[in-house]
């Protein structure tokens, strides 16, 4: 067990208490590396020696709870080489500790080959990381991601080159990265906390305890599952489940071989029998039925303890569920003659599957709900949330009606509770609950297509591309946008493309080919190309009418990679139509979501289909884009737009900062052509009038500057003063000419120019049209004006002006006082220098 409590994480030692104490009610040894034994050398250390003591009849368990860290490759390789993998790493207790030549992160090829030798020991492996790689903000401030949150510099940094240096010691050192299997360890089941471009995170949960999201359902999963014969598959998708209803953009997923039971090498049937027991005449008792998914209306055969499977020769009789709680279910039992009661180890094979019904949460019911209430409960869709459950959806009720709210805020104006909206209400919710459903999809090991295929997406700008991540990317509402599929394997496969909106409606966006593009090998399809004449134009993204305006929302887009063609038409909510009786388990399950109805799992006489399932998500925003920040800087340490744009603004008391250039060295001065230098700074944070941040311009001339030269800074002053929401600062240094302005006094005369006063206030708009989605938008947009004017001008005034440094320093931050890494020197061309933000008072 280890665990790297670092940074703003606080819930990774509860994490390993969690884990270690599940572990150890199933008879496990275990060994806990926390705080200053899960060092570099204490992490590496533990697994050397688990590599030493196992036999090849041990089961074993590894487990990382922390921060995750990802480098992308440069642009431009150095000296012509060909570009290298991004670089993924543990970040161990003295990771802060690293240095240029002693990178005290674990990566994962070190990881990859230390499993590697252990499953040469033994193969009853499984290895959980509740990490991740991506840092995306979300809008719950009580939300911790667990990822290195910016390319960091200073104490907190590293470089691509300097993990790639380590790697290529360690191999000069013997590190047989030859172990590794080019498509991850066939003998070990991995669990992991997200996909590779997800944020995973921890909260605070219902009992008061910070943990991670992955951690908290995997360890309640494992304590439900008791002696349950569930398969590794079986089990992560109830966690996946539980995970999705907390944070939509976070899918934990199992890799490797899923269908091995619990700490076992046995394959099994991903369908997994239950064990069934008598609970009175005509009553059955099926323990463990909630963990696997278990609906009300779920039908089960009833066989012997030594029957291999269902046989309508043999069985014993039917079950049909039609109660659920806590963790077990009853059923009306149905026994078969000449059975009177269960024989001993009876099993219950499910033959049909209800619809996941969403739960909905309706405080304190009365007189005023009791129509919403009965609907609620005849909708095969939707179901009365328990009273200690997580409810993603929640009927709120006061003197002007009713309003229906997720995790996010409202998703209408309130309404008013009469007879006649309650049909209105419930259609919501159903969608709410088809939307829910179809973003848990996923691949089912008996079906899974292997094939690569290359999945990009990103905005239209000026009939190009201009590719985003495939989670945690802001977009907003006018925005075109293009998806790029590409078959790269051997046979044809079929790709349909379906989006799940903001308001959870449910659109497939390959509709003139209900059954999915057929792409050929080294084929591709591109959503967004205007056929006619190959042009690239992008589909506009638009805000649905009626959905509040208040915040930006999760969209999702779902591509689906079919070996043959599949009829995901099925989706369309308004359209079902029949389908045919020989329909796949796939169209079966496409169909299950848009109807709710029951789901055959006995008759497999369909088409044959292997499938994948790959999603892009994103944060759409119900604003205009920002000004683009057209200024560029030799180093830009500013976090990704989605931590700008989503980090929830007014949650902290203003702090007063004090901002210092503390040191800035002139290596060489080539670059300004002269030995006259200035240093101009900005330094803006928020508490103005919408669309307008405070700001502070500074200026500050050296003559004379040869090179290797340390300018006599004198701690320049680049801000004093209070600190709201955001701090950013931007560094700009020229070469001086006589008689030129202050750059506060070139900003002072540009913002009354006629443009700049216009950009204002039309960001000003912004923020009375939609108060909470615009005002971060609103904020970024005017700091780009300000930005990019002081770059404008500077090269006007000076010539040859040079962007030195830019950042954004967050609330959640604290606005880097104590904690950014200013000590160590920041090297950007020819000049290093180092900053520091200071608590006042």
């Amino acid at each position: 067990m280890i665990g790297a409590q670092t940074k703003d994480l606080t819930g990774v030692d509860n994490d390993v208490r969690a884990m270690t104490g599940s572990l150890c009610r199933r008879g496990f040894a275990v060994e806990a590396r926390v705080g200053a034994d899960a060092t570099r050398a204490g992490i590496i250390d533990a697994y050397e020696s688990l590599i030493a003591e196992v036999g090849p009849d041990d089961t074993v368990f590894v487990y990382y709870s922390g921060h995750g860290g990802y480098l992308e490759p440069p642009e431009e390789p150095a000296d012509g080489a060909s570009a290298g993998m991004a670089m993924q790493f543990i970040v161990p207790t003295d990771y802060h500790e690293s240095t240029d030549d002693d990178f005290r992160g674990v990566t994962a090829v070190e990881l990859s080959v230390l499993q590697a030798r252990l499953t040469r020991v033994t193969r009853n492996v499984t290895v959980a990381l509740d990490c991740c790689h991506a840092a995306h903000m979300s809008r719950d401030p009580d939300l911790r991601v667990k990822a290195l949150f910016r390319a960091e510099r200073g104490a907190w940094s590293t470089t691509y080159e300097r993990v790639a240096e380590h790697l290529a010691e360690l191999r000069r050192g013997g590190l047989r990265v030859d172990l590794r299997h080019p498509v991850g360890d066939r003998h070990a089941v991995r669990l992991v906390a997200c996909a590779p471009e997800q944020s995973a995170y921890e909260y605070t949960n219902r009992d008061g305890v910070r943990m991670g999201f992955l951690t908290e359902a995997l360890t309640r999963a494992l304590d439900d599952a008791g002696e349950l014969p569930l398969t590794w598959h079986a089990l992560m998708e109830g966690v996946r489940h539980r995970v999705l209803g907390l944070a939509p953009d976070q899918r934990p997923g199992v890799e490797g071989p899923s269908s091995r039971l619990l700490f076992t090498l046995t394959d099994s049937d991903p369908i997994v029998a239950l064990p069934v027991r008598q609970a009175g005449p005509g009553r059955a008792h099926l323990p463990g039925a909630v963990l696997l998914g278990v609906q009300v209306d779920d039908e089960f055969a009833v066989v012997p303890a030594d029957a291999a499977g269902p046989d309508a020769a043999t069985d014993v009789g039917a079950a049909r569920v039609d109660r659920v709680g806590g963790l077990s279910a009853q059923a009306v039992l149905r026994l078969r003659a000449p059975w009177t009661e269960l024989p001993p180890g009876a099993r219950a094979h499910r033959t049909r599957a209800a619809a996941p019904a969403l739960p909905v949460r309706v405080p304190h019911p009365d007189q005023r709900t009791a129509d919403l209430v009965a609907a609620i409960a005849r909708s095969p869709l939707t179901r009365l949330a328990g009273e200690d459950e997580a409810a993603p959806v929640e009927v709120r009720i006061d003197a002007d009606g009713y309003v229906l709210r997720d995790r996010i805020g409202p998703l209408h104006e309130p309404r008013p509770l009469v007879p006649a909206e309650v049909p209105r209400a419930v259609d919501n919710l159903e969608r709410l609950a088809r939307a829910a459903a179809l973003r848990a999809l996923s691949e089912d090991p008996r079906h899974t297509l292997d094939d690569p295929v290359a999945v990009e997406w990103g905005r239209v700008v000026a009939g190009r591309p201009s590719p985003l991540p495939t989670s945690g990317a802001v977009v907003y509402e006018g925005d075109a946008v293009y998806v790029r599929v590409r078959n790269d394997g051997p046979a044809p496969c079929h790709v349909s493309l379906v989006d799940i909106g903001v308001s959870a409606r449910i659109t497939v966006l390959t509709d003139t080919d209900q059954v999915g593009v057929r792409l050929a090998p080294g084929a591709e399809y591109v959503f967004g190309l205007d056929e006619l004449d190959e042009r690239l134009c992008g589909v506009p993204l638009s805000w649905p009418d009626g959905l509040a305006p208040d915040a930006g929302r999760l969209e999702t887009i779902l591509v689906l990679v079919t070996s043959t063609p599949q009829d995901v038409g099925l989706l369309q909510q308004g359209a079902v139509r029949s389908v045919p009786a020989d329909r796949s388990p796939l169209e079966q399950l496409l169909a299950q979501v848009s109807t709710g109805g029951a789901r055959d799992l006995t008759r497999q006489t369909g088409r044959a289909v292997r499938y994948a399932v790959r999603t892009i998500d994103f944060d759409l925003l119900p604003a205009a884009p920002p000004e683009a920040e057209t200024a560029r800087f030799l180093v830009d340490e500013r976090p990704p737009p989605s931590a700008r744009l989503l980090a929830p603004r007014g949650v902290a008391t203003p702090t007063t900062v004090a901002v210092r250039l503390d040191e800035l060295v002139v290596h060489r001065n080539r670059a300004l052509g002269s030995a006259d230098v200035r240093v101009d700074a900005v330094v803006l944070t928020g508490g103005g009038d919408p669309g307008r941040p405070v700001y502070r311009a500074q200026t500050e001339r050296f003559s004379d500057i040869g090179d290797g030269q340390r300018l006599p800074l004198d701690r320049m002053l680049l801000y004093h003063g209070p600190a709201v929401d955001y701090l950013d600062i931007a560094v700009w240094v020229s070469r001086d000419s006589t008689g030129s302005l202050a750059l506060s006094d070139l900003l002072r005369d540009g913002l009354t120019h006629t443009e700049t006063q216009a950009a204002g206030a039309q960001l000003a708009g912004l923020v009375v049209a939609a108060p909470q989605a615009a005002a971060a938008v609103a904020a970024v947009g005017a700091g780009a004006v300000v930005i990019n004017l002081a770059y404008r001008l500077l090269r006007g005034v000076v010539g040859n002006s040079i962007g030195l440094y830019r950042t954004s320093l967050l609330a959640h931050e604290e606005f880097g006082v104590g904690r950014h890494p200013a000590r160590g020197q920041r090297r950007a061309q020819d000049f290093s220098f180092v900053y520091t933000v200071e608590a006042v008072g």
